[in-house]
């Protein structure tokens, strides 16, 4: 669980500070337009979250994780396939994808990863997940950027326009982050319910 944790959250962590940087370099939105363009799948992760709980109550992990983490994958890869002349509403589609998949990933897998400690050691568990969850996600929004910034200057220095450069880097960003997605696929495979 720990594992399959750590690699989502250098992905989601990756993607959502590529996003914005593809959006404003690549597509040349405003910084409004930018939020505006991660509101809808930020809002409906935060609805889906608590049915995403009581269906975890009611049959664990694995019915949640594995489509969840099938859907993170896919959506993903599609985002990998951006470049310049993206319509911003597939972004939008993209994102919202990508945070429905979250919905359904983030409670079981915290709740499993605690749920395997006894009781008293619940309180080292939650710090060391809240840890492990933030090294984590500096990890993979520092490869992303750098993978981003590399790519981009690269396409840049082969005399491709700025636009079209900066939409490469971010597309070969969000592959990196599609591949990370996919470990924690084959993780998924492996968590099941705690006995009780």
């Amino acid at each position: 669980s720990i594992f399959a944790m750590m690699c989502l959250m250098a992905a989601m962590l990756g993607v959502l500070n590529t996003l914005p940087l593809y959006l404003q370099g690549s597509l040349l939105v405003t910084a409004l337009v930018t939020g505006l363009v991660l509101l809808p799948g930020g809002l409906l992760e935060g609805v889906l979250s608590p049915i995403a709980g009581r269906l975890f109550d009611r049959h664990g992990p694995r019915p949640l994780m594995i489509p969840g983490m099938i859907v993170v994958v896919g959506s993903l890869f599609w985002l990998s396939t951006i470049d310049e002349n993206t319509s911003i509403w597939l972004v939008v589609t993209c994102h919202v994808i990508f945070s429905v998949g979250l919905a359904a990933l983030i409670t079981p897998l915290m709740t499993t990863a605690l749920g395997s400690l006894p009781t008293n050691l619940y309180g080292h568990g939650s710090a060391i997940l809240n840890t492990v969850q933030q090294l984590a996600g500096a990890a993979g929004t520092a490869t992303m950027i750098a993978i981003y910034s590399g790519v981009g200057a690269r396409a840049e220095a082969d005399g491709i326009p700025e636009t079209a450069a900066l939409a490469d880097g971010a597309s070969t960003a969000f592959l990196a982050s599609t591949a990370l997605a996919v470990v924690a696929l084959v993780c998924s495979f492996f968590i099941t319910r705690v006995p009780e």
